[in-house]
């Protein structure tokens, strides 16, 4: 047998990247007896089929323990998460950025921000990249045009399968495209919206020099329904990381006195942008979880 990654789903058939190059294959119909169906992501073991010595097809044998899966997109195996926030066309969401960034460290997954076209508007791009760096994140600017960028990204990426996130327009094809370093389909955005145009349609992981790229749709939307209110703080770093305890011990961080997050907020080591949504969010899942029970 020979061990390869899944590296694309479509039309049925699960295209492989093994020592012996691409392979397309079928999964084996055992799986659906165990409750089990490969993802792009997988390591799996497959053989393959000959006939009078001419390669037909491959057929996935077994699936190895995967370390992660994510449901949006579906695949396994993620080492990282590279969330691409743009300066302008499209603007920028910040309550949207946060609520990806909570549903990433809902999946325990690192998190690294690239502030996008930050030649656009180099003051708002260094703006940005502050919040995020004082939330305790990796968080770089990034010019798509610039001639060095492969060379600034390829350390970030070495070894990883890495997961790109972020709006469409961002210019998560556009990077990937670069540190490929072969042309891939790209979004423009519309003249009439300034919203970027879907280009990534299903769900792929592209094998680079020592790395995997996948590069995902572009997420318009992030609900947060798996999360607890009083767990939501945790996925906020800042918060996590609070210096000194809050006077109460279920303290929510919105209304109660003596709340060491609130004086961090105060003292700047907090960015206001993020406490806001952060209170949004907690009054929407506080919110939903009354209604449930009505």
């Amino acid at each position: 047998m020979t061990r390869g990654k899944i590296i694309r789903l479509l039309g049925g058939f699960y295209t492989v990247d093994s020592e012996i190059g691409l392979v397309e294959t079928h999964a084996k119909g055992n799986f659906r007896h165990f409750g089990q169906k490969p993802l792009v992501g997988d390591w799996v073991d497959f053989t393959i089929e000959k006939k009078e010595g001419v390669q037909v097809l491959g057929y996935i044998e077994s699936i190895e323990e995967r370390t992660n899966t994510l449901l949006r997109p579906p695949v396994a195996n993620v080492d990282q998460v590279i969330l691409c926030v743009p300066v302008k066309d499209p603007a920028y969401n910040l309550q949207l950025v946060d609520s990806i960034l909570v549903h990433y460290e809902m999946e325990n997954l690192p998190i690294v921000i690239l502030i996008t076209k930050a030649d656009l508007d180099p003051s708002k791009a260094k703006e940005l990249a502050e919040i995020y760096q004082l939330a305790g994140y990796t968080s770089k600017m990034v010019n798509l045009k610039s001639q060095g960028i492969k060379e600034a990204l390829l350390p970030l990426l070495r070894g990883k399968t890495s997961v790109l996130a972020g709006v469409s327009g961002a210019g998560k094809s556009t990077l990937t495209s670069l540190c490929l370093g072969r042309k891939l389909q790209t979004g423009s955005v519309s003249e009439k919206t300034r919203r970027g145009k879907h280009t990534t349609r299903h769900v792929e992981i592209y094998p680079g020099d020592g790395f995997y790229l996948l590069d995902t749709p572009g997420f318009s939307r992030m609900d947060l329904d798996d999360c607890k209110p009083e767990d939501l703080a945790d996925y906020f770093p800042e918060m996590k990381k609070q210096v000194g305890p809050c006077k109460f011990k279920d303290c929510s961080h919105i209304s109660e006195p003596q709340c060491a997050v609130k004086k961090k907020l105060q003292e700047g080591l907090i960015a206001k942008s993020r406490y806001e949504n952060y209170a949004s969010f907690y009054q929407e899942l506080k919110e939903r979880e009354k209604n449930k029970w009505h």
